[in-house]
């Protein structure tokens, strides 16, 4: 086999129809042709066409996880469950995550830190909930337990209350007890043990009384 023509393809300059004596043989990537240094006029060996179908799928494979990316950071089993729901063969699926390692694309410490303040910033969680989500998503536990601790509960707890408590608070008729059940409630949904809930239920309804008098005391 003989190239007779590389030519970058109109509608994406990036990839290159290889045509093999005087017919069209494949669309690739324009890096494989310059890594391989493939030119008009040389001989394509068997061995090459396979190298260029290989490395060809493989570059399918990373385009296709680079859009996934795109959309936010993502762990290497996100990758992973991705690719395969996609049908990415194993042997390609872990020659994609290689490549991204080496991209510094890919880094579940990095991930495990942009999920935990993307929850402070916009849905804070406790400890045990973000430690969950972490799991969830394929981060390994020594991973997880050594960026995610409980010792920012206490501030997140408020911020994660806040909102939730002045809602219910401007509630008509709304009492202690019915207060405390649903911003409990929330709260431990949220990953908060029961005595940070417990105080913070108890300090914000304090505190949204005083600003609106002659309501349910805190029982004692």
């Amino acid at each position: 086999m003989r190239i007779t023509a590389l030519q970058p393809q109109v509608n994406n300059p990036d990839r290159v129809n290889v045509a093999v004596d005087g017919q069209f043989l494949l669309g690739v990537h324009a890096l494989l042709v310059y890594q391989m240094g493939l030119k008009v006029d040389q001989e394509l060996t068997p061995e090459q066409l396979a190298q260029l179908r290989e490395g060809e799928a493989q570059q399918q494979a990373v385009e296709r996880a680079l859009g996934f990316l795109a959309l936010r950071p993502r762990s290497r089993e996100e990758i992973r469950r991705y690719l395969r729901r996609k049908d990415t063969p194993s042997e390609l699926i872990d020659a994609v995550l290689e490549r991204l390692e080496q991209l510094e694309l890919v880094n579940d410490r990095d991930f495990t830190t942009f999920w935990v303040e993307s929850r402070d910033r916009f849905s804070p969680r406790g400890a045990r909930a973000l430690k969950s989500e972490l799991r969830m998503k394929g981060v390994k536990r020594e991973v997880v337990d050594e960026l995610v601790s409980s010792e920012q509960d206490e501030e997140r707890v408020e911020e994660a209350a806040r909102k939730k408590a002045q809602m219910l608070a401007r509630q008509p008729g709304m009492d202690y007890t019915t207060f405390a059940r649903r911003l409990g409630s929330f709260l431990q949904r949220r990953g908060f043990n029961y005595d940070i809930t417990t105080r913070t239920v108890r300090a914000l309804w304090k505190e949204l009384r005083e600003e609106t008098p002659g309501e349910d005391d805190v029982p004692e």
